[in-house]
């Protein structure tokens, strides 16, 4: 071959690796967007805060009184393209009921300047900073994670790489990021398991290895805190299977919240009595 159709074929191979690792990059960069209901809207004694670690900033707001003192603080945990906004539905009725909630923007989320890209090992380590900024501020006081979606998976990986919670409650949690990536491609109409496998290596330098020890599946059977799963009935995003292995993989039952989906089943009243019960036997076994 000679030097013009090497060249040639050089620069096609690499316009094809540079098209692909913007295409991998695309899918992991999230848009800022704020929500559609704030806490200042919710009436509800709040206190705005910024939580910093490593050069990033996430806002934040500490909602509830002193009327939740000595309870178990719930850090809640947003998912992908989410903000705290989205799961402000869940924060307002527990805030209303006694408990303190601490709820927060990932990076590249809500009112968080925007990120060239944001995979589970940012999430996980932004959950990390949280619940190491809520030890700090109330040294002793039992916190308990929150996650919702990608928030749950976030929150599964912080347990496991040290966070130190008592206890961890995931709500409508994918198992595993690669299958849960996958899904969300074939739904977009996209061949999903094809897609992951041919991006995989451009997403492995951005998550900073294989995706092995980012397995919620995998390393929630690693944790001894207690575990509350919880799964919509209609969710078409995060599908009942992931609730399945997860719940083989902590030992525990799954529970179903009928006659919702991915997003409102924050608001529906099993979601917040069920949290609610959860909390309370922590705090009775903790007294014990």
């Amino acid at each position: 071959m000679n030097p013009l159709a090497l060249l040639a074929l050089g620069l096609a191979v690499a316009g094809g690796v540079y098209a692909l690792d913007r295409v991998a990059n695309s899918i992991v960069r999230p848009v800022p967007r704020l929500p559609d209901r704030s806490v200042p809207d919710s009436g509800l004694e709040h206190e705005d805060l910024v939580i910093r670690h490593h050069g990033h900033e996430l806002a934040a707001w500490l909602i509830g009184g002193s009327s939740a003192t000595g309870k178990p603080l719930l850090l809640i945990a947003h998912g992908w393209g989410a903000s705290y906004g989205t799961v402000l539905q869940l924060a307002e009725p527990l805030v209303r009921s006694g408990h303190e909630v601490l709820l927060f923007d990932m990076r590249g989320h809500g009112r968080n300047r925007a990120a060239p890209f944001v995979t589970v090992r940012h999430l996980r380590d932004d959950v990390m900073a949280v619940v190491r900024y809520a030890g700090e501020r109330f040294p002793g006081r039992p916190l308990v994670l929150v996650g919702h979606s990608f928030g749950g998976a976030a929150s599964v990986l912080a347990a496991a790489e040290g966070a130190r919670v008592a206890g961890l409650v995931l709500i409508a949690t994918p198992s595993d990021v690669r299958r849960i990536t996958a899904e969300f491609l074939t739904a977009k109409g996209m061949p999903g398991s094809l897609l992951v496998a041919v991006l995989r290596p451009f997403w492995w330098w951005r998550i900073g290895g294989t995706f092995r020890p980012h397995s919620p599946e995998r390393r929630l059977g690693e944790l001894d805190v207690p575990v509350l799963i919880l799964q919509p009935e209609h969710d078409t995003r995060v599908h009942r299977g992931h609730a399945e292995r997860l719940s083989l993989a902590a030992g525990v039952p799954y529970q179903i919240i009928p006659d919702c989906e991915h997003t409102d089943v924050l608001a529906a009243p099993l979601t917040v009595e069920l949290v609610e019960s959860f909390v309370a036997s922590l705090d009775t076994a903790r007294r014990l």
